[in-house]
Formats: C-alpha cells, sequence, structure tokens
C-alpha cells in the first residue's frame, strides 16, 4: 500500500507539500497541486483518516440528522447537502429518531467532544423551550457549526444559522386559489401542533381574510403520512355533507387523501380539489396531477451544507435567518367548486375562472436553483 512518502518521492515535492494539497491547503501552486495529485491517482493513495484527523484536527465526517427517511421531501434536502459536501471531501453520518431514538442529543454530545466536524438538524417541530434546542443554543454560542434547517426555526438574533421557507404565504396563495373558484367548505388535513401549526394557521387566516366561517369539523387532526392521509379521507365518508376541497399538511397527505376519494368514486377535481405542500417528484406522476406548494429542497440543503462548511472553515463568522420563497404550482387536481355558479357583479363563470387559473399555471418544472439567489431570501444577520 502507497504511503505519504511514496507519493512524496513520486511527486518530487516535500511531504508537508503533499499534505497541503490532501488538506486543501492554498500555499501550492496549481502545477504542483497538479503533480501531486497525478502521484496519488497512479500510486492509489488513500489517506489514513485517523493520522488525517490528528494533523488537521478534523474528522471530516458532518451529521444529518431527519425527522423520517422515508419522505422524498427529506431526500432532496439530503441530496443537497450532499452536493456541497462531496467534492469538498466530507462525508455524511444520516440518522433519524425513528431508527434511533431521539438522535439529537447524542450527535450534539459527538459535536461538543469534536467526534464531528458539524451539525446539520432538520426540524419536523421546533420550540426554543426544548431540550435539544437549549443545547444547540448553548453550543452555538460558543462556536461550534451548527445549522437548523425547517419551518419555524428561524429568529431575529439567531445563535446557529437557520434555514426555512416561507410555506404559509405560498399556502395562503393556494387558499386564494381555491376561494377564487368557489370553494367554500375548504378541509385541512394534518398535525395540529409542533412546526406545522404556522400552516394551520395561514389556512385559518386565510379563511378569516374572505370572511369564510373557521369549522372545527373541518379540521382533521392527523400525521404527516400517505395513510394517515388516506385514514382522514375516509373519515369525510361517515358525514353527510362534505367539504369541497382539501388542503393538505403535506404532499403525501394528499396523495392519500387522493387514493381513499378515488376507491370511493370521488372524482378530482369535479368533485373534490385537493391541494399539497412540497412538491415531491410524486406530486407530477400521479393522476390527477397534484397541486401543491413548491418548497426548494435542494435549495435549502444546499444552502444550509454551504452555510455550515464556511463555519467550519471559518470562512463565515455571522449567524443568518434565512428563509427561501415557496410557490404556489396549479396542476389537475384543483379545479371549481361543485354547482359554482357566475355571479351577478361581473365575476367569472366556473369555466372562464379555471380557463384562467389554467393559463397562468407556473412552470412545473422549477428550477430550485433560483430560490438561492439572495434577492428572494428574506435574511437577517447578527455578528458572533
Amino acid at each position: 500500500m502507497a504511503s505519504i512518502r511514496d507519493v512524496a518521492r513520486q511527486a518530487e515535492v516535500a511531504i508537508g507539500t503533499v499534505s497541503r494539497v490532501l488538506n486543501g491547503g492554498s500555499h501550492v501552486t496549481d502545477l504542483t497541486r497538479q503533480r501531486v495529485q497525478k502521484a496519488i491517482k497512479e500510486l492509489g493513495y488513500k489517506p489514513n483518516p485517523a493520522a488525517r484527523a490528528l494533523r488537521s484536527n478534523r474528522t471530516h465526517l458532518i451529521a444529518l440528522t431527519l425527522p423520517e427517511l422515508t419522505n422524498p421531501f427529506y431526500a432532496a434536502i439530503v441530496e443537497g447537502v450532499r452536493q456541497v459536501f462531496e467534492p469538498a471531501d466530507f462525508r455524511l453520518v444520516l440518522c433519524s429518531p425513528n431508527s434511533s431514538n431521539n438522535a439529537v442529543p447524542q450527535y450534539i454530545d459527538m459535536l461538543a467532544n469534536r467526534y464531528i466536524d458539524g451539525l446539520i438538524v432538520v426540524f419536523d417541530r421546533f420550540s426554543a423551550a426544548d431540550n435539544n434546542s437549549i443545547a444547540l443554543f448553548r453550543l452555538g454560542r460558543k462556536g461550534f457549526p451548527i445549522v437548523a434547517l425547517g419551518p419555524g426555526v428561524a429568529s431575529d438574533k439567531p445563535d446557529f444559522d437557520c434555514i426555512t421557507s416561507q410555506v404559509p404565504e405560498g399556502l395562503k396563495e393556494a387558499m386564494q386559489h381555491l376561494v377564487e373558484m368557489g370553494h367554500r367548505e375548504i378541509a385541512y388535513f394534518g398535525p395540529l401542533k409542533g412546526v406545522v401549526e404556522a400552516r394551520l394557521q395561514a389556512y385559518r387566516t386565510a379563511l378569516a381574510r374572505h370572511k369564510i366561517k373557521i369549522a372545527d369539523s373541518l379540521i382533521f387532526r392527523g400525521e404527516t403520512t400517505l395513510e394517515s392521509g388516506f385514514s382522514r379521507a375516509e373519515e369525510l365518508f361517515q358525514r353527510q355533507r362534505r367539504p369541497t376541497a382539501i388542503v393538505a399538511v403535506n404532499d403525501m397527505v394528499a396523495i392519500g387523501a387522493m387514493m381513499a376519494l378515488q376507491e370511493h368514486g370521488v372524482s378530482i377535481p369535479e368533485e373534490m380539489s385537493i391541494v399539497g405542500i412540497d412538491d415531491i417528484p410524486l406530486a407530477s406522476m400521479v393522476h390527477p396531477t397534484l397541486t401543491t406548494v413548491f418548497q426548494p429542497k435542494e435549495a435549502m440543503g444546499r444552502l444550509a451544507a454551504e452555510r455550515l462548511l464556511g463555519r467550519i472553515e471559518k470562512r463565515i463568522n455571522s449567524f443568518s435567518a434565512i428563509a427561501l420563497s415557496s410557490q404556489l404550482i396549479v396542476r389537475e387536481s384543483t379545479g371549481p367548486a361543485p354547482n359554482f355558479r357566475p355571479t351577478t357583479n361581473g365575476q367569472p363563470s366556473a369555466a372562464s375562472a379555471q380557463n384562467e387559473t389554467m393559463g397562468k399555471r407556473r412552470t412545473l418544472k422549477v428550477e430550485e436553483a433560483a430560490f438561492k439567489d439572495q434577492g428572494n431570501c428574506i435574511q437577517r444577520q447578527r455578528a458572533d
């Protein structure tokens, strides 16, 4: 097995030069760097991770904790993180509370003891009073590299970097879309507490804005899974009167609801309109295709990773709270409410309203990279 000495000998440089190339040092000419990299490739040299960690005081390991591993939304975030750290020669350690009981404290301890170089925590629920959050605040104030990602994590004076998206604004746009097509009885499927409280509040706010009575009977408490969406939709058939539209907490719940409705012979959107949140790949593959609030998932992952890498390499010395834009994507699962008729005040008919909406449809393939642009972000910074 080739050693660092063998690489130095073949490249005709000092061992320290090889070390600087391996560690990304800047005091190496391009020509020398190319010679060293060529020697490494020809000899098949593999650095010893333990020795490398001792020399650089880095493990080149990043921990990424996720609420669950089955939702495609989180897979897209992981991909965004990978795109940044893999070229930088860092390795990801993935963990979910579903696979390891309450993994966040474990990785907080690992970061505090320098077993990992940085930590990205993706929250599905966030509370400043939570023990995990308190521990993160404490480490953040001490300068440990941490990024929190997910709805509700942003604050005016963050103690670590916070990345989120403006889903409540996108949800209000979705509610506006439904109301304009005559829907007045709109159900909500999803958890009532935790990080998604802002989504439920956006639903309530939109109803109040349009002077539509907020009926508790139309709020269906559930989880964020396909199975929960299916079960909540099944409950609709135990009622004499059903809503004309459903707003789901995410796409998985929306698709589960679509499956149940279709099993009962309900035509979508002619008899029931459905809106999801996230725009996972499956949303554009189901039939009918799902109207949803797009979140820039990969962009959120990339931005979180870029912020974390910048802090590890001491290029970034401030904390940021960044909210990326969300966007309503109108597809086939929404249409005019049943029996929607033209009004006498010059408002459009159901057909013309649908045609106008169809004409304003956004491009279904959204370039997530555009959401990285600081012009599309709300960013507040505080000096360390």
